[in-house]
């Protein structure tokens, strides 16, 4: 009688990516600093955003997110639909917007909160919305896993 014995090492990679740090974004508007980021051969990006908030009935930085096929933006896409739960015909594209609401920790006067999302394409790009009328300052952060 043979006895097997197996040991599993699971083959996980990561990576972190830094799209904004200390970074000033203007009153009402959303920014964007242009390129796309590889993260191919990654399953999940793990967003992280923290920004400046002074008080909690301030309005929250919101963020947006855009998948590519290449580093220009080619195919880019901030609409999808996902039919993987065998949801019925003519289901409507969402938009991938999430709102920083509710995330203000209060002292020390910043908001921050996390966003997992399916790796959706080779490229992707971040865009803050500052929904407060002042200045402030964020950090975008994302940790890919495969």
């Amino acid at each position: 009688m043979a006895i097997f014995s197996f040991k599993c090492r699971c083959l996980t990679s990561s990576k972190i990516i830094k799209f904004y740090t200390d970074h000033t974004i203007p009153a009402g508007i959303g920014i964007s600093h242009g390129s796309y980021t590889h993260v191919d051969g990654y399953r999940f990006i793990n967003l992280f955003v923290q920004f400046q908030q002074e008080a909690a009935n301030e309005k929250p930085v919101d963020l947006g997110v855009i998948f590519a096929f290449d580093s220009k933006g080619e195919m880019r896409s901030r609409r999808y639909v996902n039919l993987c739960e065998n949801l019925p015909a003519q289901q409507a594209v969402n938009f991938i917007d999430v709102s920083g609401a509710g995330s203000w920790h209060g002292d020390p006067k910043i908001s921050s909160y996390t966003v997992r999302l399916p790796i959706m394409g080779p490229y992707v790009n971040v865009y803050p919305f500052n929904k407060e009328p002042k200045e402030r300052m964020l950090n975008i952060w994302a940790y890919l896993t495969s």
